[in-house]
């Protein structure tokens, strides 16, 4: 109750006698003369996110022992702990008062602002505080060659299985050789399980002249088949992004297991995938090696607008030219103008999964104004369907229709070629093994022709099989007398159709595919 000694009596009740005694001193306790309030470094919070907040007294030997209170309940809450819950828009203020001497107080305000992405999330260095600004909102991401690396910044407020997001970035540098820095959305849960889409500018000193793209997953510990597949460089119209003079615009639509990748409002890439299969997911923006300045962002979770956007031409196509100049591309037509390139740069290509085979599958399509280049005598010209395993495409299965460099016939033979993608079929290293037919396929190439190619898989071998016009194709020339129109491979392709040294229209393509 008051300073001073005192002694403490213990005796046992059976022998009072039987006693013992301790000395107590009473010292005045050292009042809190001051409170400090700990943990937050902005007095601009945002909606949604929480704060933890602690109190330092002065002097030291002093009580810690604290409450906490908040003026408007509303805004935001606070813990007994000092942990706030921010929970709407206005201006709040938390105080923190001492249980010893309840007039020593300490308190900040917060203005609470609802905000487009998360602070307590991503990376650190992204700076988020104008991401509402009344003028010019924005976010950038300030680093140095010490900070190089991935950098994420989640969206507040969306964790959903389909939603749009869009944003404008303006590298502001290029402060790395690392040939995959890039800008770029993604879909994901947290630092080591995102899966995200990046453009990847042309760097000096790499040995190329490309931008590109590419689908990657964390944990970002190896390139596993996924980034093979999904790479893209220089085609469909990447080389013509003016990335240093202007803002690249990146969208992202998730539509459960189907992932659609725009670059400048042009979709460049559809993966479909399971990794987040029924598993709702926040979309991020991020950089990889670049400082960057990031405007008009904004996150769609309406399901007409999504629904709206899913029905236009552009996200129903499945293919795309990769020169315009010289191919002309609609969702089954195709148009091949030159007889002078080779097929693997004068095609139309799967927009990534968009024209995938899987499984048993059936390709059907019609071909007519076949004209190949009488000049061309490296190898087989005529038009091409193809079948690669990877978007960088490796090994690729080839059925083709034109003139033959192996033998004379009237007309035009079918070929099937399993090659190698990174040489030219003029090669004669690039195929590894390849047939045709003896007899001719056609040999009107005015006239339409129909053409039929099926896939079957039977105790883990593929079986490949061709007709024309009906008839199906006995491949009796073989490079090897071995040769059999069989892989062991019976995972997906992705296909793309050419034209090898030949000028052509293709139409009435379909395919089906499935287990």
């Amino acid at each position: 109750r008051k300073e001073g000694e005192t002694l403490i009596w213990c005796a046992l009740n059976i022998e009072p006698r039987c006693k013992k005694s301790i000395k107590i001193v009473v010292e005045a306790a050292v009042e809190p003369t001051s409170l400090t309030i700990t943990g937050s470094d902005s007095d601009v919070q945002w909606v949604g996110e929480d704060l933890q907040l602690s109190a330092t007294v002065q002097p030291a030997e002093a009580s810690s022992l604290f409450s906490w209170e908040s003026d408007n309940k509303d805004v935001a809450t606070v813990s007994e702990s000092g942990l706030v819950s921010f929970l709407t828009t206005g201006e709040v203020t938390i105080t923190c008062v001492s249980l010893e001497k309840s007039s020593v107080t300490a308190s900040v305000t917060f203005n609470v602002k609802r905000g487009v992405f998360r602070s307590d999330l991503g990376s650190p260095y992204w700076n988020i505080a104008d991401q509402c600004a009344n003028t010019d909102p924005h976010v950038n991401l300030e680093i140095d060659t010490a900070k190089l690396g991935y950098h994420s910044c989640y969206f507040a407020g969306v964790l959903a299985t389909r939603y749009y997001a869009e944003a404008t970035f303006t590298i502001t540098s290029q402060i790395s050789t690392w040939v995959w820095q890039g800008i770029g959305l993604g879909s994901g849960l947290s630092e080591t399980s995102t899966r995200y889409f990046i453009f990847s500018p042309r760097v000096d000193g790499q040995g190329n002249d490309f931008n590109k793209f590419i689908v990657k997953d964390l944990p970002n510990e190896s390139w596993p088949a996924i980034t093979t597949r999904s790479q893209t460089w220089g085609e469909n119209g990447l080389d013509s992004i003016s990335w240093l003079n202007a803002p690249v615009k990146i969208g992202m639509l998730r539509d459960e297991n189907t992932y659609y990748y725009l670059i400048n409002d042009k979709l460049m890439y559809v993966d479909e995938t399971t990794v987040y299969d029924e598993i709702p997911t926040m979309p991020i923006l991020l950089s990889i090696d670049l400082p960057v300045t990031v405007r008009n962002y904004t996150v769609v979770t309406e399901e007409a607008a999504i629904n709206e956007k899913l029905a236009s031409s552009q996200f129903k196509a499945s293919f795309y030219a990769s020169n315009p100049e010289l191919v002309e591309c609609e969702e089954n037509r195709f148009i091949f103008k030159s007889a002078n390139i080779l097929s693997k740069d004068n095609k139309v290509k799967s927009l990534g999964d968009k024209a995938k085979l899987v499984g048993n599958f059936e390709v059907e399509f019609d071909v007519s104004d076949l004209m190949c280049n009488k000049s061309h005598t490296k190898g087989m010209s005529g038009v091409t369907f193809n079948l690669s395993r990877y978007e960088a495409a490796d090994t690729v299965e080839s059925f083709m229709i034109g003139t033959s460099v192996n033998q004379s016939i009237e007309g035009f033979a079918a070929r099937y070629v399993s090659w190698n993608y990174t040489l030219s079929m003029d090669d004669a290293n690039a195929p590894y093994f390849w047939s045709e037919t003896s007899a001719a396929a056609f040999e009107n190439a005015n006239a339409t022709h129909h053409v039929k190619i099926t896939r079957t898989i039977e105790n883990n071998v593929s079986t490949f099989r061709m007709w024309v016009d009906g008839e199906e194709m006995e491949f009796d020339v073989l490079s090897s007398k071995y040769n059999t129109m069989t892989t062991k491979y019976t995972g997906a392709y992705i296909v793309w159709v050419g034209g090898e040294y030949a000028s052509c229209e293709v139409t009435n393509f379909t395919y089906k595919s499935g287990f």
